[in-house]
Formats: structure tokens, sequence, C-alpha cells
């Protein structure tokens, strides 16, 4: 027999009879119960749910503004107009009054989307100036109507599968010793959509486009000096609207390249040689590519209007108290970014469940199961969030350090009371048959249970995304939408009785 074993097994022995002692749970240091037993399990409470529409969307200076015009069988037509203001992007050295003779070539807008909900067919836009600057004092939301002025380009076309090409590897230069390497490209998608304003020369295939407003424009440009002031005198905003005949996409700008209007031209240099130049007007979310420092507060002023025709199905959301109950629409609710669109969901069996002896809540959590195959044409949010709300479906406020907040489900271990922690879920199994949403509500249904929510909300609304709340960032804005599985939709309590 081994020694180690054998002398040891007294001892194991002794420290097991006294681990099994008479001493109680606190005189062991450790809370465990003295004879009363604790049971741990769960319960799937159901709710009672359907779609609503919460107005106004805020879309004033988003991380993306929307353009373009879509029908599809859950909103019916939904249509997007951006209107923004301008920066003057020159430079010393990129006036045309700095060079020889300049002469136009041409204008151009360019946008870079990053994501397309419909077709990728080419869109179609108009151009539309407008008669005075958006106000910095005027609160702008999705319902917001701006008159516009004169037309700078009607029915511009851009196509959506534009690529380009990358260098992977730079090339090499030759050596006394080695040969020259070229370099090593690949042919990317270009996701860019260019509007030709103004074009003063026809080329191959591509027609002169008349534009008296910048051939103006440009000689202004050739002054000694051009401020600010001088540039919003001329362009004090603009428009950028679905054309009447386009209705098969709604493309997202503003993250994926610096929205601007170039202005091409050229110039004699002192050899008589060409040389060439370009002229930048930016708008949009300008500051997601400029210096360290600069924040979405120094964007020039944009928005994005969106207007719904709802189908007959939703007619009861054209006032904000109407609802559509999950069980008109197959047992299903939605919701999506842009059009408001979220899920009422109301509690059920809860009493019965605080009636019970000895109850403690261990965990809690909302989960919200997607329809299966229901994402062909948006995508599925990237997160949930609720909201408490009335009967008429606004969502209820509450003041937190002198400020009025939404009263929002806070996260758990955060004070219910309070702003900043909003409580949220990512999509779980995002890849599965039936992707789900579970957000943690622990803390929130202990404070619903014992009356500390300073007034108890008619329901809860789940949405992507939050209105204009603490430092979360870049307030979102997408057309991105869950169709949720409303009867699967349950409350899951873990709990203990002793």
């Amino acid at each position: 027999m081994n020694w180690l074993t054998s002398r040891c097994a007294p001892l194991v022995a002794f420290a097991a009879l006294a681990l099994t002692g008479c001493d109680t749970g606190t005189a062991l240091n450790v809370d465990l119960p003295d004879t009363t037993g604790i049971s741990t399990q769960y319960l799937d409470l159901p709710v009672t749910s359907g779609t609503v529409r919460l107005a106004p969307v805020q879309s004033l200076k988003t991380d993306h503004f929307l353009i373009g015009r879509l029908n599809d069988n859950v909103a019916g037509q939904t249509e997007a107009r951006a209107y923004f203001n301008l920066l003057n992007g020159a430079v010393a050295d990129s006036l045309p009054s700095k060079f020889t003779t300049p002469v136009l070539d041409s204008v151009v807008m360019v946008l870079g989307f990053d994501q397309v909900n419909g077709s990728t067919t080419p869109v179609q836009y108009d151009v539309y100036q407008l008669p005075k600057s958006l106000d910095d004092r005027q609160v702008y939301d999705a319902s917001t109507s701006t008159p516009v002025g004169a037309l700078l380009g009607q029915n511009l076309t851009s196509r959506l599968d534009r690529t380009q090409v990358q260098i992977v590897t730079a090339a090499v230069a030759a050596t006394a010793a080695n040969p020259a390497v070229p370099a090593v490209t690949t042919i990317a998608p270009d996701p860019t959509v260019r509007l030709i304003l103004q074009r003063t020369t026809a080329t191959a295939g591509q027609p002169a486009v008349a534009s008296p407003f910048f051939t103006d424009f440009f000689q202004k440009l050739q002054q000694s000096s051009f401020t600010q002031a001088q540039f919003d005198a001329l362009l004090k905003g603009i428009a950028v609207v679905p054309s009447a005949s386009h209705n098969g996409n709604i493309l997202s700008f503003g993250q994926n390249g610096l929205p601007r209007i170039i202005v091409y031209f050229h110039s004699t240099g002192a050899t008589s040689n060409v040389l060439k130049h370009l002229y930048g007007m930016y708008f949009g979310p300008v500051s997601a590519y400029m210096s360290t420092g600069t924040s979405a507060a120094s964007n020039p002023r944009y928005y994005t209007q969106i207007t719904n025709t709802l189908p007959p199905a939703l007619q009861a959301l054209a006032t904000r108290p109407g609802f559509v109950a999950s069980g008109d629409l197959n047992n299903t609710s939605y919701a999506q970014e842009g059009t408001g669109l979220g899920t009422r969901i109301a509690f059920t069996g809860l009493a019965a469940l605080a009636a019970k002896p000895g109850l403690t809540i261990n965990r809690a959590e909302l989960r919200v199961p997607v329809k299966p195959f229901s994402n062909a044409l948006f995508t599925n949010p990237a997160r949930l969030y609720a909201l408490e709300v009335n009967t008429a479906n606004e969502v209820l406020q509450r003041i937190v350090n002198y400020t009025t907040v939404d009263r929002v489900v806070q996260a758990d271990g955060a004070p219910q009371v309070s702003a900043g922690y909003p409580a949220y879920s990512l999509l779980v199994d995002g890849t599965s048959t039936q992707p789900y949403y579970s957000i943690p509500v622990t803390t929130y249904l202990q404070a619903y249970l014992t009356n500390k929510l300073d007034s108890t909300p008619d329901a809860l609304v789940l949405v992507p995304n939050l209105r204009s709340y603490g430092n979360l960032g870049f307030n979102t804005l997408s057309l991105d939408r869950a169709a949720i599985d409303a009867a699967k939709i349950t409350l899951r309590v873990y709990y203990s009785q002793r």
C-alpha cells in the first residue's frame, strides 16, 4: 500500500466528519439555510402582444440618412428624403481663384452607401436647393416637411454595382540584385452613388449636362476670397429625393464614405501644361471622417423625412393609440427602425407568481423569437430595447438630474428609476432558423412587483433603437425590421421558494 495514501486516509476521514457535524450554516460563515429546502425552477408566463407605432421617429443628425422609395407587403409604401446644410470645404489651394485661367469640367455628388433595402436596380434621384438653411433652433424629425427651392438636377441616375481596383500588395522597385515586382491588385465592390450635376463637355457615351446654377457658382468661386458666409448665401442647403419613377429601393448612406459635392476643374500651368483640381462641399455625418476631437454636434445640420402609406392591415396605426393585435397578423408583430413600428406587450400571470410563498426571483428575461425566414427584405435589428408606455402608446418619462428622459427598462443591477444603462438584447442564435432576443429584466420585474417604478406602466413596447438617450453616441437610423413570432413571446422567470 502507498505510504502517502495510508497515512493521509485518517486525516481525510476526520475532515469529512468535521464538515458533516452539527454546526449551522452561519457558524461555518456561509449563507446556507439550516433545514429549509429550496426548490429552483423557471416559469414561462405568456404576454399579450400587438403592433403599435411610436412617433415621432428621431432622424436629426443620425449615423445614417436614407433616400429612396420602396413598396413592401408589411409597411406599405415607404419614402425617404434627405435634407442638408453644407460645409464649405475650401482650403487655400483648392479655390479656383488661386489658379490661372480655371475652367469648370464637372460637378458630381458622391454618396457612399452601406445597405440597400430592396432591389439593386439603379437609383434615380432629384436634387433641389433649399430656400433657407435648416434652422439650428428648430426641431426636425422624420415627420418634418421642409419646402424645397430651385431644381439642381432631375432624374439623376447611378448604378449600384460599381467596382474598383484595390492594391493587395504594393509594387517593389527594381534593384541591382532583384528585378521589379509588380503590384498585386484585386477587384472590389465600390458602393458609391455618383450623381452628375454638371458636365461641361460630352465624352464617349456621356452627354454634356448643363447647369446654369453651377456655372454661376464656379464664377463666384473665382473671387479672391471665399468665406462660409458667402458660400451659405449661394447654396443655403440641398434636398435629395427619389424621382417620381423611382420605386425599387431605399439606400442607407453616411458611414461608408464622406458625402460631398465635388467641383472638378482645370487650369493652365507655368509651362502651358494642364493641371487638374477639385473643390469640395461636405454634408451629412462629416465628423466621422474628420480628425480626432470632432463630434456629431459639429456636423452641418441634416435629417431624413420618412413617410408611410400604410396597407389596410395596419391602417389602425395611422393614429398613435392605434393597435393591431398579433392574432390579426397571423400571430406576428413588428419592430422596425425608421417607421416607428414596435411590439407592444402586456404581462399576464404576475399576480399568481407574486403570491407564491417564500418567492425569490433569481433571473427574469423577455424572450422574443423572430419568425423563421422573415428577413429577406430587411435585416433583423441589431438590438431590442423596452420602453414603458401608457394606454395611448405615449412613451412615459421621468426626471433624472433635472433632465426629462424616456422611461426605458434599465439593465439588471441598475436602479430602475434612473437613466443611462438601458437593458437590451443582441440577436441570439442569429444563424439558426429561429433566432430570438432575450432582454434581461430581473431587477425591473422586482421593481414592478414591489411598486417601485414611480408608477406602473400600461405596457412595454419593444423597439430597435432609442430616442436621444444619455451618452450612447450616434443616434441610429435604418429600416431594419424584425417580424416577431408573437405567439411565442414569453416572460421567463427563474425563481426559488423556501
